[in-house]
């Protein structure tokens, strides 16, 4: 199992991690956007949905070396990445990715 990151591993890694970051906070806003929120119960249930999405995405979006295979795997099972698009942090770490996200599937 390849472990350390390159240098170049890293400035891709970060890249596709913030591009990730991104897709996600895109679908957060749109769904934002399209509620009409028109009473004092909307903004509480607005507020309760931005918590909850704000502690998930602070679990989920783990900046170590040493998580982001797995923060990666979960990405391209989230829909956030796509596999082909590990390609620049290398065969082995892309390999590694696709058989966790093979292995959550058959579970």
């Amino acid at each position: 199992m390849e472990k350390k990151w390159t240098k170049s591993q890293k400035v891709h890694a970060r890249r596709l991690f913030d591009l990730a970051l991104s897709r996600e906070y895109a679908i957060l806003i749109s769904t934002i956007n399209s509620m009409e929120i028109k009473t004092r119960d909307e903004v509480w249930e607005l507020y309760a949905i931005l918590r909850k999405k704000r502690k998930e995405l602070n679990n989920k979006y783990d900046y170590r070396y040493s998580q982001l295979i797995f923060v990666f795997a979960q990405l391209v099972r989230g829909g956030y990445l796509s596999l082909d698009e590990l390609e620049p942090i290398s065969k082995e770490k892309q390999k590694q990715i696709e058989k966790m996200v093979n292995f959550k599937a058959i579970l």
